[in-house]
């Protein structure tokens, strides 16, 4: 019995930890209309887990954070979701991986990393 018990505490304490890991992901909801992107910039804390769920309001667009190796397209009316542990400190720029017209090339926002909490 005193088995049982025990394996049934960890059982319980294992799917609590479970939860505040799922928990402890920061999702964020970004659009990618002509030439811009909503929110523009992105604020996330140092080691965080970070889902973006991009969605393309009038055409296929392209996500591309470079210096986290991330390149994704972002088809019109579809979901595409990017997942990633946060960096060190610092200011990172995403931008348009797919030509969408004149104002391509600004086309662009900030992910910013801010110092972990304590």
């Amino acid at each position: 019995m005193k088995r049982l018990t025990v394996f049934l505490s960890l059982l319980v304490l294992g799917s609590g930890l479970c939860l505040s890991a799922e928990e402890a992901v920061q999702e964020v909801r970004v659009s990618a209309k002509k030439y811009e992107y909503n929110p523009n910039e992105i604020r996330v804390r140092a080691g965080a887990r970070v889902r973006l769920v991009l969605t393309a309001e009038d055409r296929t667009h392209g996500f591309e954070l470079e210096s986290l190796k991330i390149k994704e397209k972002i088809l019109k009316g579809k979901e595409t979701v990017v997942e990633f542990v946060a960096p060190e400190p610092g200011t990172y720029e995403f931008k348009c991986s797919v030509f969408c017209g004149f104002g391509h090339r600004g086309m662009k926002g900030k992910l910013i990393v801010e110092p972990a909490q304590p």
